[in-house]
Formats: structure tokens, sequence, C-alpha cells
């Protein structure tokens, strides 16, 4: 039975990635992990780390509900993970659970956000509105001068 491994953060997102893997497949195991939102600074200064974990793990069922129930009734196994630390090391765990699984990065980004990578060998997209500062300090040097 083929396995695969798919990261979430939007489950409308990651139902549009699912879809088109579910059409003419075998049943396979599908273990979902949850990568909920991070919970600003000054919030969590004032919650408990039991606290964090029960949102995450709140969060997680919430947002993967829709998309577990939709894998069941097309007749595949179905497991819930929420994402806690680096996503590289919990790839390699699972990795070492589930022999070769396929892993699928459904995450949705944010504006001007770079999500960190599931997998040691991808690729983190730069964000269009990066500039060089090179190139910032040189449009600041050539305005001053204009004045």
């Amino acid at each position: 039975m083929e396995t695969y491994v798919i990261y979430i953060n939007d489950k409308v997102h990651a139902m549009n990635q699912v879809l088109p893997l579910l059409e003419d497949a075998q049943p396979a195991q599908w273990v979902l992990v949850g990568c909920p939102p991070r919970i600003q600074r000054h919030a969590s200064k004032w919650l408990t780390q039991r606290a964090l974990k029960k949102f995450k793990s709140d969060w997680t069922s919430v947002n993967l509900q829709e998309v577990s129930e939709l894998l069941r009734q097309r007749g595949n196994a179905v497991l819930t993970r929420v994402a806690q630390g680096p996503l590289v090391q919990l790839t390699k765990g699972l990795q070492k659970e589930f022999s070769q699984p396929r892993i699928i990065d459904a995450r949705k980004a944010a504006e001007f956000e770079n999500l960190p990578p599931v997998i040691e060998s991808q690729k983190s997209e730069s964000s269009p509105w990066a500039l060089p500062i090179s190139a910032v300090a040189f449009g600041t040097a050539a305005a001053l001068v204009v004045d």
C-alpha cells in the first residue's frame, strides 16, 4: 500500500492539491500533518506550553477533518499528526516510520512569507519583493545625491 505524507496549513488549498491525486488512484495510506499558524510572540508569552499544544491539536483536528473525511470515503486509511518543531526532522522521522512515503507540500504561503522547507533538498521560494541590499543602498544614495 502506497503512503502519502501531506503537509497542510490551509484546508481549501489542500483540497485543491489532494483531489487530482485521488482520480483513478488505488486506496492508500495518508498521513495528514497539520501545520498550525504561529501564535504571535506577545500572545504566546501569556500561554502555557500545555495551552499551546492544545491550540495546535484543536486547530489540526478542525482543519483536517474535511480532508480526512474525503479520503476515508474513498477507502483510504488516514492518520493525522501535528507538526511540532522543524519540518525537516519530522519528515525524516516519518520516512523512518513509513517505508518510502511520497512527500507532498500542500502548504499555502501567505504574502511576503517564505515557508520553511519540508525536506533538505527543497529550495525555498524567494519572495518577489526581496531586493539585494546593494540595490537598496544604491537607490538611497542616488536619491540623496539628486537632492
